[in-house]
Parts: structure tokens; sequence; C-alpha cells
């Protein structure tokens, strides 16, 4: 008798076995989600046209800005065909200029339009840098572009402008390139720069308009010189480039071809660098105008060149000129000077 229980009990178990292997199982509750991972960081490209207008606000432009805001653009054409009112017409409407290769971190997109911070242009405004709108089609998201771009040495543009060939001799020109200009050094071939390009191929600059990026040293005389080569260039607003600068986008391209950095606007410049009485006053210092007779906020800057003058770029109806610093408005709106070289 009690041998048949356990033998009923053995069955009873394998059987259950058995059926708990075939018989359709209850869905089982899927494992609690683990946390979402961080929001990744915003995409990094490059500029891919000579000059791109980063604008306040995305959409359409003037008829004319055509020049301007297609994948292809025409610059010396745009910035050449204005005049004064149509270079006014640009105030408040454009917040700064990206050349060619510079770095840009993409914030937000709309449509075809996208909002980047151009990442060497330092400001407050937004910690990734100067923050502005463009077509998207002006950038370019080539990996090997961007990284050599953090890896290898650069070139810069030396002169006004200069010319980016197809081949080694020099002989197809691809296209106009700006002051400051910097792209990846690949290789020296004879007497020219191999430099990537921010669509993954490679082209070529000349060493008469180009040099090495670790060659940039400031000298008093050096800082003159740059800025002096750019007399009678009409302002533009938000202009960083040879195309057309605005008052402290010049000193920012004037002070970064002598291998100094400071910010993109004028009153972040002056709160930069050491402070300068008038009587210490050297070529290559800034110098600061103030409303309210220099008591108020910093709307001016020029770079003092000797002799109680200045190169600047005034306004919208005026160009690049040089004068003495301390005479008419500006003499009775100076706020002070700083100094930027070690």
């Amino acid at each position: 008798m009690k041998n048949g229980k356990i033998a009923a009990i053995l069955f009873a178990v394998l059987l259950l076995l058995v059926l708990g292997r075939y018989w359709p199982q209850p869905a089982q509750k899927p494992p609690a989600a683990k946390n979402p991972p961080a929001v990744p960081g915003p995409a990094f490209g490059a500029i891919n046209v000579p000059l791109a207008v980063l604008w306040s606000e995305p959409g359409i432009k003037r008829d004319y800005d055509g020049l301007i805001l297609g994948a292809a653009t025409n610059p010396s054409a745009w910035a050449g065909g204005m005049d004064a009112e149509k270079r006014l017409w640009l105030v408040n409407k454009v917040e700064t200029q990206a050349i060619f290769g510079e770095r840009v971190a993409v914030l937000d997109r709309q449509g075809d339009w996208l909002k980047v911070a151009a990442v060497s242009q330092r400001t407050s405004r937004n910690e990734m840098g100067y923050p502005g709108w463009l077509p998207a089609a002006q950038v370019k998201y080539n990996e090997s572009y961007l990284g050599e771009q953090l890896s290898l040495p650069e070139v810069v543009v030396s002169a006004p402008l200069a010319r980016l060939f197809r081949d080694s001799d020099l002989g197809t020109v691809i296209v106009e390139l700006s002051c400051q200009t910097r792209l990846p050094l690949i290789a020296v071939e004879g007497q020219t720069f191999m430099v990537r390009l921010p669509d993954g191929s490679a082209g070529y600059l000349a060493p008469g308009e180009a040099k090495r990026a670790g060659e940039l040293v400031f000298s008093e005389a050096g800082a003159v010189e740059e800025a002096r080569q750019f007399l009678g260039l009409p302002y533009l607003w938000g202009g960083t480039s040879s195309y057309g600068f605005d008052c402290s986008g010049f000193t920012f391209r004037i002070l970064q071809s002598q291998g100094l950095s400071i910010p993109r606007d004028a009153d972040e410049q002056a709160r930069e660098g050491v402070p300068v009485v008038k009587e210490n006053l050297r070529p290559g210092d800034l110098l600061f105008f103030a409303a309210k007779e220099g008591r108020g906020q910093i709307h001016h800057v020029g770079i003092y060149s000797g002799g109680g003058r200045m190169v600047h770029a005034p306004d919208s109806s005026s160009s690049v000129r040089e004068e003495e610093y301390d005479a008419g408005a500006y003499g009775e709106e100076y706020w002070g000077a700083r100094r930027y070289a070690p």
C-alpha cells in the first residue's frame, strides 16, 4: 500500500512536469525599464561656404540676400553690391558671421534652417559659442574633417583673401577664402599646404597666402599692419570677415591673427585683458567707447595704432578708417583700454 502511494505521487509529479513544459504559460511582466540615457550633446558640423551669415531669425530675407543664402554663396558680390542703405538694413537682423571651416554646434532646426553656435566665437550668450540661424545646406558633418580639426595642426589664411585650389599645381581655384580661415593641415607638398576641407575632400593653399597657425605670434607692428590692410573696407553689421567687419568683429579677427583669442562682442572684450591708462597705450591695445560720456553701456571698440590714433570699423555708413581716438564724439565717449598680449 505504501509503495502504491509513493508510485501515485511520483506519477502525479511527472505528469505536472510534462504539462508545465507544453501547456501555454501566462505572459510574463516585462522587467522595469532602466533610466533613459542622458540627452546627447549637440551635433557638430562645419561651415562649407566662404561666408555664412548667422541671422537673428530663420526664414526668408531680401531677394538681394539670395547671393549669401544658398549652398554655394558669393560673398564678394553680396557685400560689394550693398550701398549704405542696404548695409543699414542688416542692423539687428544679423548676429554674426562664420567663415569657411568654422566649427559650429547645432542647437535647433526649423525646416531648412539651423540654429548654430559658432564655437570659436566666445560669448556669454551661449556656452557653446555665438548663436544664430543659417541655411542647413551651408553646414557639413564630415567625421574626417571634424576629427582632424581637433587633432591636426592648422593652416590659417593670412592674406585678406586667398584662393583655395583643387590641385597642388595651383591651377584650379575652388573658392575664395577670407582672412583667418583655418583648415587642418594634411601635408606639405612642395610649396603648397594640403588641407582638409569640411566635406572631407582635400584642397591646397599657397604659402604666400597662408601660414601655419603655430606661427601666429603677437607683435605691436604686426597687429597694426594687419588692421591697416583693411582700410577702406565697408562696415557690415555682424561682420567678422574680409568681406566686411563690424567694430568688435574687426578687433576679434585682428587679435586672432596675432595668436590671441578674445570674446566676440565689445562689451565682453572689455572685461578681459589688462587695463591700460592713456599714458601707457601701446599699438595693439583695444580702445573702448561707451554711452553717457563713457560711463554707460560699451558700444564701440577700435585698435590703437600709435600716435593717439586708432583703426576701427565705425558704422554702416562708413568704412574701416584710421583717426584720432580722443577727438570729437569718440573723445567724449572714451571708456578705457585693455591689453591682451603677454
